[in-house]
């Protein structure tokens, strides 16, 4: 039978294609959901036309390619039907992306370079042949919140929720300080860091923050998913001057507590393989458990 492809910017109304290719996606890569119809929702809203484009496949969704751009970084999506012609769906959403990366590289004249995850055996073989590089591999950790055993943070400490109104630029400036040496990071301007209070899963009561004395020292932040009931640690960072006292171990089960009472059933975070700080570790003490690992793959435009 003759197979019929196309390509089109997607929209809200291919909203019932879009859940059904991430939920076929998800299902097969992690054995279960992690992205709501409000996430998907929120994507398709918030990336320009050009930068969201699907491939159709004898009238079916079959592809997914999103660009957005941080820095000289191109931050992107690639999500594919896993069937048969999944390496053929990722291969033309790879020129998708190329295409697009090329044109903004004109106007800005800057060196890019396109990072993707890959889950599945599939699509490391297939991006490696489009000549992307393997660069980084990460865990997602998760922690069961039914049966939570509490610590008490000494008293000397204080963990509260964030005040956008009066304590943005301090913790901006934790949050620099925290990851300036971590594996890629390129620093944020205060403003640019404030575009974070504008995205629609941003909740200030999710967003903990630690503190001795008058002194920010530490902070925890989060989000959930209503949908999925899946309570995600976004960022966790402690002051170099005050690592290795449990602290983070606080902050972990003050968070893992505050999602419980969201009403969320399980607490999700990433982290690299190769952290210096050794923070799979201190998860694991925490009582989470690796529950799969990703590559990132990197292709300079």
């Amino acid at each position: 039978m003759q197979q019929s492809f196309s390509k089109r910017v997607v929209t809200l109304q291919d909203m019932s294609s879009l859940k059904e290719l991430f939920m076929n996606y998800e299902l097969k890569a992690f054995g279960e959901r992690q992205t709501s119809e409000e996430e998907i929702q929120e994507m398709v809203e918030s990336i320009p036309e050009t930068d969201r484009i699907g491939l159709w496949h004898n009238g079916e969704l079959a592809a997914l390619s999103i660009l957005t751009e941080k820095d000289h970084r191109l931050p992107s999506l690639i999500l594919a039907n896993p069937n048969e012609h999944m390496d053929h769906y990722i291969k033309e959403m790879v020129k998708e992306l190329v295409s697009t990366a090329r044109i903004g590289k004109k106007k800005k004249s800057e060196n890019k370079t396109i990072i993707l995850s890959a889950n599945l055996e599939v699509e490391k073989k297939t991006l490696k042949q489009c000549g992307f590089t393997a660069t980084r591999f990460w865990f997602q950790m998760k922690k069961d919140l039914e049966d939570l055993t509490f610590t008490t943070i000494p008293s000397s400490y204080q963990i509260s929720s964030f005040n956008p109104e009066t304590e943005t630029q301090c913790l901006h400036e934790l949050f620099e300080e925290v990851f300036s040496d971590h594996f890629d990071y390129h620093p944020t301007e205060l403003e640019e860091f404030k575009k974070r209070f504008h995205r629609p899963s941003f909740d200030p009561t999710l967003w903990f923050l630690l503190k001795e004395g008058d002194n920010l020292i530490g902070f925890i932040l989060c989000s959930v998913n209503e949908e999925t009931r899946l309570g995600e640690i976004t960022h966790l960072g402690i002051q170099r001057d005050s690592r290795r006292r449990g602290l983070a171990h606080h902050l972990l089960s003050y968070a893992f507590r505050m999602l419980k009472e969201r009403g969320m059933k399980t607490a999700a975070l990433s982290v690299d393989s190769d952290s210096y700080t050794d923070a799979t570790i201190v998860y694991e003490k925490a009582g989470m458990y690796v529950y799969r690992g990703f590559t990132r793959y990197d292709l300079n435009i």
